[in-house]
């Protein structure tokens, strides 16, 4: 029996998606919708959405107010084996990803770091007495443009910059979980380049390849069922390769 199977065979599993409303996040629902095991699923929104599934409980998240991320342990009532955030901004009313240094706003940079690293972190936190169960496993969406060492391009500061704030959170965060009596295993994962809302419009005229978020979905379960110890407090591809900070 291999390691994804042996993760699965529990009797029964809680998971939780923060931005299951989305296109990584919507998709990677189906895929524990019909997984086995599954007690609940958590799932938060920003907008409406709707599941006729018994197993999906949605809950509503706003990233961007700290109000609403202290309240999401409210509505949690059982522990939590899975907890994967899918949230994340990168363009949208509050502005473009910047290209020059001339383009940078406070206002802009400071939403990008409460959406993409603070959000998550902060909802973590809210939820700790939640996710001390066994077998616990923790996957923050990052992305590659995030790593300073792999950053040859410049531009996107709000965006690589908030990233890089991520990778540190969950770096420390890995450490500081590790002395708990149950560690959970906690990584930061680069999704590669899916087609969503978050990036469609910077997809179009890419000539690298894409995937749907159908297909990402399905790596990302694999690769969360298949973390093993010496994997925690790492920045990992979908399949298992470790990143550059």
């Amino acid at each position: 029996m291999g390691k994804l199977d042996n993760a699965l065979k529990r009797v029964s599993m809680n998971v939780m998606i923060l931005g299951a409303g989305g296109g990584i996040g919507r998709a990677l629902l189906e895929e524990y919708m019909s997984a086995p095991g599954i007690t609940r699923i958590y799932a938060t929104h920003h907008c409406e959405v709707s599941s006729t599934s018994s197993l999906v409980r949605w809950l509503h998240l706003d990233m961007s107010d700290p109000e609403s991320i202290m309240a999401l342990a409210d509505q949690v009532d059982q522990p939590i084996h899975r907890w994967i955030s899918c949230t994340g901004i990168l363009a949208g009313d509050h502005g473009q990803p910047e290209k020059t240094l001339r383009q940078l706003s406070s206002g802009k940079l400071q939403f990008d770091y409460q959406v993409n690293a603070l959000g998550p972190l902060t909802a973590f936190s809210s939820l700790a007495n939640h996710l001390r169960s066994d077998d616990m496993r923790a996957v923050f969406l990052s992305a590659q443009v995030g790593s300073i060492e792999d950053n040859r391009l410049g531009g996107w500061y709000g965006y690589r910059m908030s990233k890089a704030a991520l990778n540190m959170g969950v770096r420390c965060l890995a450490i500081e979980c590790a002395r708990w009596r149950s560690a959970p295993l906690i990584v930061a994962v680069h999704p590669g380049t899916t087609v969503t809302n978050l990036s469609r419009a910077f997809t179009k005229t890419r000539k690298t390849p894409v995937q749907s978020a159908a297909a990402c979905a399905m790596q990302l379960k694999t690769l969360v069922e298949s973390l093993d110890s010496d994997q925690t407090g790492q920045f990992l591809k979908l399949d298992g390769q470790t990143l550059p900070w």
